[in-house]
């Protein structure tokens, strides 16, 4: 009986171990199944996140290019398909990113977006969406396609206010595009200043130095705090294209003169190429006749170079017998009959100057591209039409990288139009107020350098003068935003 039993368990225990194996073949595969399906789900949501995010910045990235450059529709297409290609990795098995670009406007304000037809000289665009589709690798391939395999994703950008470029420094390498320094300011109130360089101090404000702007830009990052920047830059912006890139140079003309240096006197000048530079110097009042004045080896000086050393010599201390308060007196009429006598005055309307060839040193005595001494006086709008309309200064792009061009002057307050250095430093260095007299102003330099104290006022009052904006900066720019 006792045999009985223990085999009669012994087959009950047997039996269970069969049924559980048989239970167990027959889930396992359903919950291999389950956790293939999560992982598959997981990833996908993982990469649509990312594919997301890369879609948004590039639709950011894109659309501040089309706001600078007007960029063409295969313009748009490479930056996004680069930007794209950079961000994403391919996983094993996935398949390519597709990149789709189309330019957009909406059909009305607060409407939807609608393909602006640009191309037929209608309304330009105003943003552009971004597609990214992509078939991704997945274990149950068979149960989840193409609901866990196939992403698409989009992002549209555009415009969102009017913000207008109006300082741009294009240093692209590891040096500072902007720097402020000793108590120097930019006052951008109405415009948006904005750094190229991918440093981390590509912007730099220190030493009491404050940057106003609607807007401060930098590609890389900033030195300053609160103090410096009003506001605070934002970091990580897109890579702007030089918004004057595409602007052909001048004509170099024949010389017209040669080495011409003009003192004490009233002086008109023409248009056309000086060879070996312009120098006005102590006494002399220049008026220039509209047109492009081409600066041929050699630089554009404007003041009087030896001023402070005439001071001192001629104006030496007159006999005490007249008294202390006398003497300083007379000495303070001195200076200041020099001061007057001793100014260079340059006034021209509807004047450009294009900077070329290279500067000997021997000759001028002076690197320097343009110099506008301290005791200069220099009033200046650009020309309306031509090949410099709207361009103030304007540097050959094969020039020598780094070369300064300096402004000194204690009476520099109006120059209305564009500062075009691509590979120059505009330095401002004069305890003075400059450019605050003019309708606008705007710099677009290699690297902008302020010191010693100046006021660099940035006005955008653009419809008060007739002198034209380039393209892509004033108020053809403006800020760009996500719009889904």
């Amino acid at each position: 009986m006792i045999r009985y039993g223990f085999a009669h368990c012994n087959r009950f225990a047997a039996d269970r171990a069969a049924s559980v194996v048989l239970i167990f073949a027959l889930v396992a595969p359903l919950l291999l199944g389950m956790v293939g399906l999560g992982i598959d789900y997981a990833s996908w949501v993982l990469q649509r996140t990312m594919l997301q995010q890369v879609a948004d910045a590039a639709a950011l990235a894109v659309a501040s290019d089309l706001q600078v450059s007007g960029a063409s529709p295969h313009r748009m297409q490479s930056l996004a398909q680069s930007y794209v290609d950079s961000a994403v990795k391919v996983e094993r098995g996935d398949g390519r990113v597709a990149v789709a670009t189309v330019a957009v406007i909406r059909e009305r304000p607060g409407g939807p977006f609608v393909p602006a037809r640009w191309m037929h000289g209608e309304v330009p665009p105003t943003g552009v969406r971004v597609t990214l589709t992509q078939h991704k690798r997945a274990i149950m391939s068979r149960l989840v396609t193409p609901h866990l395999t196939d992403i698409a994703v989009s992002a549209t950008a555009e415009a969102v206010n009017s913000s207008k470029l109006c300082v741009l420094g294009l240093a692209s390498g590891g040096i500072q595009a902007i720097q402020l320094r000793n108590s120097a300011r930019i006052e951008a109130d109405d415009c948006v200043v904005y750094s190229l360089s991918p440093s981390a101090v590509g912007l730099s404000g220190s030493d009491r130095s404050v940057v106003t702007a609607t807007r401060t830009c930098a590609v890389g990052g900033y030195q300053g705090g609160h103090a410096n920047f009003r506001p605070l830059p934002v970091t990580g912006c897109p890579t702007l294209k030089d918004p004057l890139a595409g602007r052909p140079a001048p004509p170099v003309g024949s010389c017209i003169a040669n080495d011409l240096a003009l003192t004490d006197g009233t002086y008109t000048l023409s248009p056309g190429t000086y060879c070996g530079g312009l120098s006005i110097g102590g006494g002399a009042e220049v008026t220039l006749r509209p047109g492009i004045y081409v600066m041929k080896d050699g630089p554009l000086v404007v003041g009087p170079p030896g001023q402070r050393t005439e001071v001192e010599t001629i104006c030496r201390p007159p006999s005490l017998t007249l008294g202390f308060v006398t003497a300083v007196a007379l000495i303070n009429i001195c200076k200041q009959a020099i001061n007057v006598r001793t100014r260079g005055y340059m006034k021209g309307d509807g004047v450009g100057f294009y900077f070329t060839g290279n500067i000997a040193w021997p000759k001028v005595r002076t690197m320097q591209p343009l110099l506008l001494q301290p005791n200069s006086v220099v009033e200046l709008t650009a020309p309306r039409d031509g090949d410099m309309a709207g361009l103030l200064f304007f540097e050959d792009r094969a020039a020598p990288v780094g070369r300064s061009f300096e402004v000194l002057s204690n009476s520099a307050r109006r120059l209305v139009g564009t500062i075009y250095l691509p590979r120059g430093t505009f330095s401002v260095q004069t305890n003075q107020v400059v450019a605050d007299q003019s309708e606008y102003t705007a710099i677009v330099a290699n690297q902008i350098f302020l010191s010693n104290s100046p006021r660099l006022v940035i006005n955008t009052r653009y419809s008060a003068t007739d002198v034209p904006v380039p393209k892509g900066l004033g108020p053809r720019s403006g800020s760009v935003g996500l719009a889904n």
